[in-house]
């Protein structure tokens, strides 16, 4: 929970999840902040997670306020919104961490005993003293485009209250189009090559292979049951390339045991999904083909070996309770995100010389660059080769997604390339005498 708010997520009674955020005072949603996710976001049919990252986007603009002392209902009564030292102000207190900003209002509660009054000048040093954890410069980005939304939502319910000749209708225009304009120079630009994430290396897989085998001695969980479960879980996500919504989404009967495919389904808003935070299919259904090797693993999981049940989905108590092919240890529910991160989590505290960053979706890029490695090795066309891709990732046709996750293979590329332009300016060296 943070300063003053806390974003939290509700399913109706259709199965659709809802974030609200709500007063840390009275525990109850904020009235404006409802409508505007009701009326501006939840209208447009935006996924659940991005209407969560709205209002934690609209929760970190009402804390910026709150320490500045700012009240927009009021500021609008009279006409007004934001100064222009107020939007840098909003603009730098939106870069920092969560956390930064609770300290900031937390101190400030503490400070206002012994004084009432803060000045934006005072703000801003104390801000620059303690300002050292700052968000992304995306996250930031995506913070201050909310923000905005919000302030132009607010401006625009309160001038449909006006008359077209009140002497604040024409006021709130100005003031909303240079608050826009203001916010919009200020918002960092969204460059998705640089520092973008990229797949593991070689080294990196074979290392992640040998200590999730269920027998290995470097295997860092117990219990059978956990081990395979585990084992499957990076198996697709490594060799399937799907998102982790999909793979916690994926049915015991989506499997097909018989012809070795699985069926990756869109079900928003399912009211069979029990989750807090349910997990969603962001593209395409498609059907997807299992190896050999692969289908062994996941039928092994489902029900155990011929004459060996244990460790397998079907010994887990509670699992027949639900669809899902995944499970919670001990419980038997569906496998939740929380539980999915933890898992990474443990293996990259656990075993050395795995990168930081390993995750899920570093797992997909991982299966992009070995898909561009097999179709430079047979040939394939890149058109043929960006219609297959689009097809295995569950793209729509016009996607321009490819780009994101093939980073370290046109590195390759390039350097490749580069090096044969650099050997054209060297002749051999002449090692006569």
């Amino acid at each position: 929970m943070s300063v003053g708010y806390q974003v939290r997520t509700i399913r109706l009674e259709s199965g659709e999840r809802l974030p609200l955020l709500l007063s840390e005072e009275t525990g109850v949603p904020v009235w404006d902040v409802t409508l505007f996710i009701l009326t501006a976001l939840r209208s447009t049919s935006l996924a659940t997670n991005t209407i969560a990252h709205a209002a934690r986007a609209v929760m970190v603009g009402l804390q910026v306020f709150r320490y500045l002392g700012i009240d927009l209902n009021q500021r609008l009564e009279q006409g007004k919104l934001l100064s222009l030292s107020e939007v840098d102000e909003l603009v730098n207190l939106a870069g920092l961490k969560q956390e930064e900003l609770d300290a900031l209002l937390g101190n400030k509660k503490k400070s206002q005993a012994a004084s009432r009054v803060v000045s934006l000048e005072r703000a801003r040093m104390r801000t620059s003293a303690r300002a050292s954890k700052r968000v992304e410069s995306e996250t930031k980005a995506t913070r201050l485009i909310y923000i905005r939304k919000y302030i132009e939502w607010l401006s625009a319910g309160r001038r449909l209250k006006l008359d077209v000749g009140h002497e604040h209708f024409r006021a709130l225009n100005v003031a909303t189009e240079t608050v826009v304009g203001q916010l919009n120079a200020r918002i960092p630009g969204r460059d998705h090559d640089a520092g973008g994430r990229q797949g593991v290396s070689a080294e990196v897989r074979a290392r992640i292979l040998e200590v999730i085998n269920p027998d290995s001695p470097e295997n860092p969980w117990k219990g059978r049951h956990v081990r395979l479960r585990n084992q499957l879980i990076f198996m697709w996500l490594l060799l399937l390339g799907i998102r982790n919504g999909e793979l916690l989404g994926v049915y015991v009967d989506d499997v097909n045991l018989r012809k070795g495919e699985v069926v990756i389904t869109r079900r928003p808003d399912n009211p069979e999904d029990e989750r807090g935070n349910a997990p969603l299919v962001k593209t395409r259904s498609r059907l997807l083909a299992l190896s050999p090797g692969l289908m062994d693993l996941t039928r092994d999981y489902i029900i155990g070996k011929s004459k060996d049940k244990k460790g397998s989905r079907s010994s887990i108590k509670g699992a027949r309770r639900h669809p899902y092919l995944f499970v919670a240890n001990g419980t038997g529910a569906a496998l939740s995100k929380p539980a999915l991160n933890k898992l990474f989590r443990e293996l990259r505290t656990k075993v050395p010389g795995l990168t930081n960053d390993l995750s899920p979706h570093v797992l997909r890029h991982t299966w992009n660059d070995d898909f561009s490695e097999l179709m430079d090795t047979k040939g394939v066309s890149s058109e043929d080769e960006e219609r297959m891709r689009r097809q295995a990732m569950g793209w729509s046709p016009q996607s321009r997604m490819a780009g994101h996750y093939t980073k370290r293979h046109i590195e390759r590329k390039s350097n490749e390339a580069s090096l044969a332009l650099q050997a054209k300016s060297f002749k051999p060296t002449d090692k006569k005498n």
